[in-house]
C-alpha cells in the first residue's frame, strides 16, 4: 500500500466512525473522545479526519486500525443486539396473532386453521379483464 493510500483508509476508517456516532454530538467531542480512545492528540485526529496528512507514521496507523477494528466489533455487536430484539418482536407476533406462511393459510391464536383466498381480488380481475 503506498502511504496516500494508507491516508485515504485512515481517513475513511475516521469517517466512518464519526458518521456512526451520529449529530449527538459535535465533531470537536467526537475528536476529543476519538483521541482519547486511541493515546493521540485532538489535533492530530481532527488532520488524519481532514486528510491533512501525506504519510501516517506508523504508531498513528496502528492506534486508528485498533480503535476501527473496535468500532466494527461494536457495531457487528449492535446490529446483533437488533436483530435479536426484532427476531423477538416477531416471535412474540406470531404467537399473538398467528404466523402467516406462503400457501395462504394460517393458525389463528385459537389453533384452527384460517384459509385466506389466493384468487383475485375484483378490482384485479376488472382491471385484467
Amino acid at each position: 500500500m503506498t502511504p496516500e493510500a494508507i491516508a485515504q483508509q485512515v481517513q475513511m476508517q475516521l469517517h466512518e466512525i464519526v458518521e456512526a456516532k451520529g449529530s449527538r454530538s459535535g465533531l470537536k467531542q467526537t475528536f476529543a473522545s476519538i483521541a482519547r480512545k486511541t493515546g493521540l492528540t485532538d489535533g492530530q485526529i481532527k488532520r488524519l479526519f481532514y486528510g491533512e496528512w501525506s504519510v501516517i507514521p506508523a504508531h498513528i496507523f496502528l492506534s486508528v486500525e485498533r480503535l476501527y477494528r473496535n468500532h466494527l466489533d461494536q457495531m457487528r455487536a449492535q446490529a446483533e443486539h437488533q436483530a435479536a430484539l426484532y427476531r423477538a418482536r416477531s416471535e412474540e407476533w406470531d404467537r399473538k396473532w398467528g404466523d402467516y406462511s406462503s400457501n395462504g393459510t394460517s393458525a389463528s391464536p385459537a389453533g384452527v386453521p384460517v384459509v385466506r383466498s389466493t384468487a383475485p381480488s375484483i378490482s384485479e380481475s376488472l382491471h385484467n379483464g
